[in-house]
């Protein structure tokens, strides 16, 4: 018994009082995390809506700035003048601009008139800016028009422009000052006069020799070609052409050239000579004797002693003769010819001549001793 009412005891201790409220106790609820997760969205939503506005609502105010800043607001002070009809309002602002352009005078005048129709709900407004030059000589001549229409509908003013620009002052100036240099340029006049034939060739033959002088064949070849087209019948342009090609070795192109230059004037001797040392260079002696053979009278040393020894080379004896008789002709005195015409006779066994020929070139002092011991040598196997 002893026990229960000790636990009895233990119960009535352990009881609340009578008296005392109960206090209820706290429960911790944990947060949803969907309600976390929407809301962080909705915020996000919002932020980006509100970003995307302000950049929309940026953009708009610029746009609307670049319209403002192409639309130039003209303010100027218009002193009103009215008429006799109170329906008409006229405006007139005249500038005068007179700079001095040399001897020359500039006037530039503008004026601008308003003129309101008779209806109240109406008024049109007309710029017009003009210049108006003195016709004269000595004046410098400028035009410039521009027209402005404005119009009013239902209380608002609109400005219409052709130019779709207004005009202000500083503006006007800047204007003037173009159309100024515009009229000076194009009082300037460039002329250009076609040179003849004669002064092209004269050109492109120093530009030639320039080309020589600096080792630039090919721009001289180019340079003789072009002249050759003008004039055909230049010869100094295709000896030179001519020369060149011979130079580099083509041989073929050279012959063709001196052909036609031959074929234009057949006594030109030096064209002749060209192209038989072009021939001689490549051992084609009847080519040289064909050259040279219908100019075969011809007072010249050169060409002379070229027909002889090609003459004697193929044996042509007879043309060989003629050219040394025209040599002693040109030169008398001189003793190689005589023994180049004793060599040909005795060539050609005709011995007596050849003794006389020997003869007389062993009389003339410009023999060499080796000459004139083959000239006595000769003449003793001739029996002389």
């Amino acid at each position: 018994m002893s026990v229960i009412n000790q636990m009895l005891k233990d119960l009535e201790q352990r009881t609340p009082e009578q008296g005392q409220a109960i206090m209820p106790v706290a429960i911790s609820h944990k947060p949803s995390t969907i309600k976390i997760v929407l809301i962080s969205l909705t915020v996000l939503i919002s932020l980006n809506f509100l970003g995307f506005y302000i950049w929309n609502l940026q953009e708009q105010i610029q746009a609307k700035q670049q319209v403002s800043s192409s639309e130039l607001i003209v303010k100027e002070t218009i002193q009103v003048q009215p008429q006799v009809s109170s329906s008409e309002l006229i405006v007139k602002e005249t500038i005068q601009v007179q700079p001095q352009v040399s001897s020359s005078e500039l006037i530039v005048k503008e004026t601008i008139q308003v003129q309101p129709q008779v209806s109240s709900s109406e008024l049109i407004v007309k710029e017009k800016i003009q210049v108006q030059p003195h016709v004269s000589s000595s004046e410098l001549i400028v035009k410039e028009k521009i027209q402005v229409q404005q119009q009013v509908s239902n209380g608002e003013l609109i400005v219409k422009e052709k130019s779709q620009r207004p005009v202000v002052k500083s503006e006007l100036k800047t204007s003037v000052k173009k159309e100024i240099k515009k009229a000076k340029i194009s009082q300037m006049s460039v002329s250009r006069r076609q040179l003849t034939s004669a002064e092209l060739v004269t050109q492109k033959l120093v530009r030639a020799e320039k080309s020589i002088k600096i080792n630039d064949i090919i721009k001289a070849e180019q340079l003789f070609e072009e002249v050759l087209i003008i004039e055909p019948s230049h010869k100094q342009a295709r000896k030179k052409l001519a020369a060149l090609w011979f130079g580099r070795k083509s041989y073929q192109q050279a012959t063709n050239l001196l052909s036609q230059g031959i074929a234009l004037d057949r006594n030109d001797a030096q064209l002749r000579l060209l192209k038989a040392r072009i021939h001689l260079q490549q051992g084609q002696h009847q080519a040289v004797y064909n050259t040279l053979k219908p100019l075969s009278l011809i007072k010249q040393q050169e060409y002379q002693v070229m027909l002889a020894n090609v003459s004697q080379h193929i044996e042509q004896f007879k043309s060989a003769a003629q050219a040394y008789k025209i040599l002693i002709d040109m030169q008398g005195y001189s003793g190689r010819w005589h023994l180049g015409l004793a060599i040909v006779y005795d060539r050609n066994s005709q011995f007596s001549l050849a003794v006389t020929e020997y003869t007389l070139a062993l009389t003339k002092s410009d023999l060499s001793i080796a000459s004139a011991e083959f000239a006595q040598q000769r003449m003793q196997a001739l029996g002389e």
